[in-house]
């Protein structure tokens, strides 16, 4: 059974990307894993080794009460939206979540992240800080981001981007899996500034994915993010899926302008696959 990791610091943000999770793991017939993870304060020589462990212990004892004042609330949001057959698990550690999400994704054998994101918390700035690509990347499993404010409407219209590489297949043969389970549309976008294009692969694509419920877009834009804005709007995308091996792209699209346009209009999740 596959098992989707849902990170949450107990806040609206998280708890609004918390029906995402529920809807990808019944989507997907997988476990949900709910981690909790928080840091000892940092605190100066001097101070007596028992009140220290005192200290210590309260403020653990103190995020398990969290986490288990929390959990009614996460599983009447399940049942209420009509989620209650999906396995939940519940998990705290200790530790940054930056260190503690690969180590607890390498033990558990999780197959994808989603998280929610604002850009203030410290989950957000370890997905859309400076250090965004090397974290995705150390993940070595998709993530899905859900901005906040970003209510769940259900999944019609799935973006891909890509630049008609062979080794895009591979996620878009993903995706195609996707499509069908939630009944949607699939959206492959390639932007082109000068309005040139492999004709040949596009139309060796299309031909291959005839059956499957796919478009094909290529747009003309000087700027990749106005050209993603752009495609989002008009295809109506529900859910937009990068490929991080699309260097170039990755980076522009998980750049500041373009994060900072996506989080404050709430524009749509982004979910990150690896190669």
């Amino acid at each position: 059974m596959k098992k989707i990791l849902f990170p949450t610091d107990f806040s609206e943000t998280a708890n609004n990307a918390f029906l995402y999770a529920l809807n990808l793991a019944e989507n997907q017939n997988a476990e949900l894993y709910v981690l909790h993870a928080f840091q000892y304060p940092m605190v100066n020589g001097g101070i007596d080794a028992v009140v220290l462990e005192n200290v210590y212990d309260t403020i653990e004892l103190g995020n398990f009460e969290n986490l288990k004042d929390h959990i009614p609330f996460l599983r009447k949001i399940a049942e209420d939206n009509g989620f209650e057959n999906v396995n939940i698990k519940f998990f705290i550690k200790e530790g940054m979540i930056s260190f503690v999400l690969p180590t607890f994704i390498e033990e558990e054998k999780v197959d994808f992240v989603v998280m929610g994101t604002t850009g203030n918390s410290g989950i957000d700035k370890f997905l859309f800080g400076s250090n965004t690509m090397n974290a995705i990347k150390n993940l070595k499993i998709p993530v899905l981001s859900v901005p906040n404010g970003y209510k769940y409407k259900g999944i019609k219209n799935i973006g891909f981007t890509t630049v008609f590489e062979e080794k895009d297949r591979r996620a878009l043969d993903y995706l195609v899996d996707v499509a069908f389970r939630y009944k949607a549309k699939l959206h492959c976008l390639n932007i082109s500034k000068d309005e040139t294009y492999d004709v040949s692969t596009l139309n060796h694509w299309k031909d291959y994915y005839k059956d499957d419920p796919i478009d094909f877009s290529i747009y003309s834009a000087e700027d990749y993010i106005d050209g993603v804005l752009e495609f989002i709007k008009e295809e109506k995308i529900d859910l937009l899926t990068v490929v991080s091996r699309n260097k170039t792209f990755f980076e522009k699209i998980f750049s500041p302008s373009f994060t900072k346009k996506v989080l404050s209009k709430n524009i749509v999740p982004l979910f990150v696959i690896h190669e």
